[in-house]
């Protein structure tokens, strides 16, 4: 009668060998790349070195005076009213009333109101598209169903 008698397998030496190759390659390239470091003059930044000399201090020293803000902003300046420093609110004096209007009444000109202005100074189908989706970040699809939604109420209105 003949058995056949399944060997057992058996790990090999190979894995811990290429470990062990591994982590001396790494070992010795440590060991080289820090004596090339010593050798050219570069320090290791492990802080062993005096870190005093060199380094530049991150915060400096404050006045004890409580006057530290500026005299001037962005708008306009600061004057001091019963004792206290408060913002000037007066307009600059170089604005021009007639010229530099209040645009905060205004309402935002709506996809279809820009879309009809562009049919109307005659600008290319794809210009129109192109500038929809950049002004109004649409995408394509909805840049042309504008498009075609303004184009068919035109055509609705002149029937």
């Amino acid at each position: 009668m003949l058995t056949l008698a399944a060997e057992t397998s058996s790990r090999g030496w190979g894995g811990p060998v290429a470990l062990l190759v591994a982590v001396g390659a790494f070992v010795l390239f440590i060991g080289l790349h820090w004596l090339w470091m010593q050798h050219r003059g570069i320090p290791s930044p492990s802080g062993r070195g005096d870190t005093g000399s060199g380094v530049k201090p991150q915060v400096s020293s404050v006045s004890d005076t409580d006057d530290t803000d500026r005299d001037t902003g962005w708008w306009g300046r600061i004057v001091e009213r019963d004792g206290r420093r408060v913002r000037a609110t007066a307009p600059p004096p170089n604005r021009d009333d007639e010229v530099d209007l209040d645009l905060v009444d205004e309402e935002p000109e709506s996809i279809e109101d820009a879309v009809g202005r562009m049919l109307d100074q005659g600008h290319p189908y794809m210009e129109i598209v192109r500038q929809v989706m950049d002004e109004f970040d649409v995408s394509e699809a909805t840049a042309k169903r504008a498009i075609r939604d303004v184009r068919a109420e035109r055509i609705a209105q002149a029937s």
